[in-house]
């Protein structure tokens, strides 16, 4: 397994002793003075924390229904009833609130009037989609059928306003098209990723191959226990692949949860076994004068001689579903499937391979051993496990798993439906940030109809948003700077020895802008802050989100003139050379604000006399 270098980060911190010193000499015009309440005692800020919920309501045909009103939903949390501060009915993609008009009615405009021009769309009701190629699992011949109709669906359905990235992984998760609306860049995206080598047909091999080594020791020595251990480390590989795939799948979405509008992620893939090896405990079970399925168990194993004598510990078959379940990632698949709905994802599984058999092979290419491979018994278990955790991860966020369809176009129209008409729900519930799991239910009071949505979410602890919200800035360059914080880049250094750059990023912050309290009678002035730092290669590869606490101290007597100044602070970065992105998040803790930057960053690129402000 081949791993990508990740940038290394190291911290310049200053003497907050002396915070005078971290002051900046020339500071700007001063500021309009601030609130007297930023610089006294306060009580707790308390960050309002809204839940949102899409909802899809269909009639007993599939019919789209959107004549609704909040009255006719029944919203709970963890099986108490919620009060909903927010509804909006999303109809073609737009909102359409109840509106109430008074006065008499607008004259209506003649023919010779210039037409007003549509006003551009809200990003908070635009659709945000990544599609999502699992090269691992995924086979050349079925990508090339799946993304030909994906670009094909995309070209004619993007709306403007609407945007799409596309993303691939394989050894490590590849940004081909970031965030865009052009049509023409998407489409060029997807036709390069059809150039990417697919590797779904090695996991095919590696079970053959696993099967081979199991079925030759056991000719030798039948059910000899040793001979479950090729089984066990194909196992074992198949899970690590498993959970690359479930980690890359992560990182997106946390990246999402700063993206306005309608997020949704399209997972293209073979399907990834949720108990990998299960099919081939069930063959070496069989083998063994057993099976998987529940049976009587009979009282020792009387029949051991008749399956190769007591020459040594045999491996006994109805231990083998016990076994297979020590490799299981449903529940990575159904953690994943919570993060997405606290980030507000709505996955959508489409299963490229279609109607197929078992792993898209005939009959002919297995010797007379490797066809115990294709009884009905072992295609099942491994079909259901390649299903399993597509389904889960659809239903558990209110998607759809798109199963065993070869024509594409209807399944993806049906998505189309879920971007253009749903009901929107926010209430505001009783916790924060608690990381729990919490049940959402909605009901409709009219009856014969079905909803749709996602039926559960993890509160995340504010600390886990602002590390997502930092990807969002990193991955898709979506800022927001509340504090103003201003970024510029100092001389990089070269360290020979390590072959990296050391790259100063200066952070420079209004101390306005900053809630500084005094704790006690006459004593000093004190604030938090936290920062947070990613860095992303011109490859893709990203680093972890780092973070470190800076505590702020101001004398009482220096207060007044510490207003107008700004407090400076200097991330060193240790960088390959190239193209970089850094991204950086300030945290001001008792404020409960929080400032996201992302700058690009040439990294051992000719220094000019002066640093160089990143605006870019």
């Amino acid at each position: 397994m081949r791993s990508r270098p990740l940038a290394l980060l190291s911290f310049t911190l200053a003497t907050l002793a002396a915070i005078p010193l971290a002051l900046a000499a020339a500071a700007p015009p001063k500021p309009p003075s601030p609130p007297a309440q930023s610089l006294t005692s306060f009580g707790e800020v308390v960050e309002v924390n809204v839940v949102n919920v899409e909802v899809y309501v269909t009639d007993r045909d599939g019919k789209r229904v959107t004549d609704l009103k909040r009255e006719d939903f029944v919203l709970s949390e963890d099986g108490k009833p919620v009060e909903v501060t927010n509804f909006a009915i999303f109809s073609s993609g737009h909102a359409a609130p109840a509106l109430t008009l008074t006065g008499p009615a607008p004259a209506v405009p003649s023919a010779a009037a210039p037409a007003v021009p549509a006003p551009p769309p809200d990003p908070e009701n635009a659709l945000s989609l990544v599609v999502f190629l699992d090269d691992l699992h995924l086979r050349p011949e079925h990508r090339t059928k799946a993304v030909e109709q994906i670009r094909a669906f995309l070209a004619r359905s993007i709306r403007p306003g609407d945007r799409v990235m596309i993303a691939a992984q394989d050894l490590g998760m590849r940004l081909l098209q970031p965030f865009t609306e052009d049509g023409a860049a998407i489409d060029a995206a997807l036709k390069k990723a059809e150039g990417v080598t697919a590797q779904g047909q090695l996991g095919d091999e590696a079970r053959r191959s696993a099967f081979r080594t199991m079925y030759a020791m056991h000719s030798v020595n039948p059910c000899a226990l040793e001979n479950v251990r090729p089984i066990e480390t194909y196992a074992a590989e198949t899970r690590d692949e498993a959970l690359r795939t479930v980690n890359a799948l992560k990182v997106i979405i946390n990246s999402l949860s700063g993206v306005p509008g309608h997020r949704a992620l399209l997972f293209v893939s073979d399907g990834i076994s949720v108990t990998p090896g299960e099919e081939l405990f069930e063959v070496l079970s069989e083998l063994c004068g057993g099976s998987m399925e529940p049976t009587e168990l009979s009282s020792g194993n009387s029949d051991r001689a008749a399956r190769g004598g007591d020459d040594g510990a045999k491996y006994n078959p109805q231990q083998a579903a016990l076994d297979a379940q020590r490799y299981s990632v449903a529940t990575r698949f159904e953690d994943l499937a919570a993060h997405a709905s606290a980030n507000r994802v709505t996955l959508y599984t489409l299963q490229a391979s279609g109607l197929q058999g078992f792993a898209g092979g005939a009959a002919a290419d297995f010797d007379p051993g490797e066809r115990r491979l294709l009884s009905s018994m072992v295609q099942q278990i491994q079909t259901s496990n390649l299903k399993g955790s597509l389904t889960a991860l659809a239903v558990d966020t209110g998607g759809r798993a798109m199963l065993d369809v070869n024509d594409l176009g209807p399944e993806l129209a049906r998505m189309q439906e879920d971007f253009e008409s749903y009901y929107s729900f926010g209430y505001t519930p009783a916790h924060h940030g608690d990381g729990k799991q919490h049940k959402v239910e909605v009901k409709v009071k009219r009856p014969g109809l079905r909803v749709r949505y996602r039926p559960s979410y993890r509160d995340k602890p504010v600390l886990e948003k602002a590390v997502d919200r930092t990807l969002t800035a990193l991955l898709h360059g979506i800022e927001d700077n509340p504090l103003e914080v201003a970024v510029e880049v100092g001389e990089q250094t070269l360290d020979k020895a390590a072959g990296t750059w050391a790259v100063p990023v200066r952070l420079s912050i209004p101390l306005y802008k900053l809630a500084i309290v005094n704790q006690q009678e006459g004593g000093s002035y004190k604030g938090k802050l936290r920062l947070l730092v990613a860095t992303r290669d011109g490859k893709g590869g990203t680093s972890p989100v780092r973070q470190v606490e800076v505590p702020l101290e101001i004398s009482r007597k220096e207060v007044l003139n510490a207003l107008g100044k700004h407090y400076l602070y200097t991330l060193t970065l240790k960088m390959a050379a190239g193209e970089q992105r850094v991204a950086v998040a300030v945290r001001d803790e008792l404020g409960a604000v929080t400032s996201y930057l992302s700058r690009a960053v040439s990294v051992g690129a000719v220094q000019a006399a002066a640093p160089a402000a990143l605006n870019n």
